[in-house]
């Protein structure tokens, strides 16, 4: 399982710090080791200063081949030199062997390297580093006649600079651990005003959104403080744009309901005539019992059909408060609202509404809509022609809704608008009309997809609307592929 991403706000700030920390040990790794170099420079210049010395004192007798006079002038040199402490010092015959000495005596396991074959100037560290052979030849008008070498005694030196070594590691630890710790809390101040506006817009993603408050805003003349100003505006757009998507809605509902009020008022009418004049028959005819039969029939069946009107309505423009799925019901109910206006203009509907299961999605809103679409498909058709419903689920289980009329066809500002396309460069857009604003408002607010083409029979419009069971889902049938 992939583990979540640290955010920004703590990812900058910790490779800043980290980046302080490795730069500062680095450093500090560099410096050791330039005085490491320096301290070894300085041992071999030593070295050479004392042998050089030495060499001047044991000179001639080895030039007299004088054994005792040269083991006499190596005692002498062993407590003649001031800070220095010599362990052994060793001459030598040209071929490697051992001539004369003087000191703690020769050492089987670390002997003087001309004693080892390593001949002419060298310079050697013991293991710990506390002694050092230096070695030269000792020479006489170019000829080579001897070696002389002398262990020195360095663990002071070796023990002072492991101690500055110790010391240094722990200051530049601390030193890279301040420095990053600093680093990081630069970096988060700075980060600060552009975290400002990333917890805004995070806010804005999840619903919430809401512009900065004055007192949080970053500095001014910063880009921060322009950037945090720009999505203020941004949020008054938006807050602007919803009050006017909420106004909208509210007028089309109030036009939408006019136009039901006039077709739930003639589909009373009719049923009301009825009932008024059976009463007057049974104000004249009461005593004849089949005209009065009838005529209780003829109030009945008005009565029911009128019930079944208003029943519809109430279910339509009820508000229950909480979302619900959409139901084969609220399509049956939208038949009976649109019936009794395509009949009045004398439009046949087809209906083919098949809903096995209800949908997820809020029935309300895309019952306005699909109302909106078919109130538009009767009165754009003419008398005589045809308008209709195609409604079920498709292979993805996307909700698909079809509305086709028979009229002159779609204006292309209209087409546009529920599409989402632009149009042409330069050209004002004539307004829509409020019935189709709604609908692709609320289309865009379901997460739904709108496609516009020509009706059957190259007449009339075909408007099919996909809603996804999730806003969130890409995996609907295009719109488009459904009349494919």
């Amino acid at each position: 399982m992939r583990r979540p991403a640290l955010p920004v706000s703590l990812r900058v700030p910790l490779l800043a710090g980290l980046a302080v920390f490795v730069f500062a040990v680095a450093t500090s790794r560099l410096m050791l080791w330039g005085m490491g170099q320096i301290t070894d420079r300085e041992i071999s210049r030593l070295g050479r200063v004392y042998l050089d010395g030495l060499a001047a004192a044991v000179l001639p007798s080895v030039l007299r081949d004088d054994g005792p006079g040269l083991e006499a002038a190596l005692n002498r040199a062993l407590g003649f030199q001031q800070g220095i402490r010599e362990r052994q010092i060793i001459v030598g015959t040209p071929a490697g062997e051992h001539y004369a000495s003087a000191g703690v005596g020769p050492e089987s396991e670390w002997p003087a390297p001309f004693l080892r074959g390593v001949p002419g100037e060298t310079l050697e560290f013991s293991e710990d580093g506390g002694a050092v052979w230096a070695q030269r030849p000792l020479e006489e008008d170019g000829r080579h006649i001897a070696y002389i070498a002398a262990q020195l005694d360095v663990g002071g030196l070796a023990r002072r600079r492991q101690r500055f070594r110790g010391g240094m590691v722990l200051f530049s630890l601390a030193l890279a651990v301040v420095g990053g710790g600093l680093s990081a809390v630069a970096a988060r101040w700075t980060m600060r005003p552009v975290l400002t506006v990333t917890d805004a817009l995070d806010r804005a993603g999840r619903g919430r959104i809401s512009p900065i408050p004055n007192a949080e805003l970053p500095a001014a003349g910063t880009e921060a403080r322009r950037l945090a100003l720009a999505f203020n505006t941004v949020v008054a757009h938006v807050k602007e744009r919803d009050r006017l998507e909420r106004q909208l809605a509210g007028r089309e509902r109030t036009a939408t309901l006019g136009r039901l009020a006039a077709t739930v008022a003639h589909e009373v009418r009719n049923p009301l005539a009825g009932i008024v004049t059976s009463v007057e028959i049974i104000r004249r005819f009461g005593d004849d019992r089949p005209e009065r039969e009838e005529a209780v029939e003829v109030i009945a069946r008005g009565l029911e059909q009128i019930e079944r009107v208003v029943s519809s309505t109430l279910a339509f423009h009820r508000d229950h408060g909480l979302q619900r799925p959409l139901s084969q019901a609220d399509l049956e109910d939208l038949r009976v609202l649109v019936a009794p206006q395509a009949e009045a203009r004398g439009v046949a509907l087809n209906w083919m509404a098949d809903l096995p299961r209800p949908f997820p999605v809020d029935a309300a809103p895309l019952r306005q809509a699909v109302l909106n679409l078919l109130l538009n498909a009767v009165a754009a058709s003419p008398a005589g022609s045809r308008a209709g419903l195609r409604a079920g689920l498709d292979e993805q289980e996307c909700l698909f809704v079809e509305v086709e009329d028979a009229g002159p066809g779609l204006p292309d500002a209209a087409r546009r608008r529920l599409t989402g396309e632009d149009g042409p460069a330069g050209a004002e857009e004539a307004t829509p009309g409020l019935g189709l604003e709604i609908v692709e408002t609320i289309a865009r607010r379901l997460g739904a997809r709108l496609a516009v083409e020509r009706g059957g029979e190259a007449r009339g419009t075909r408007i099919t609307l996909v809603v996804p069971p999730n806003p969130s889902d890409p995996l609907c049938t295009d719109p488009e592929d459904l009349s494919a």
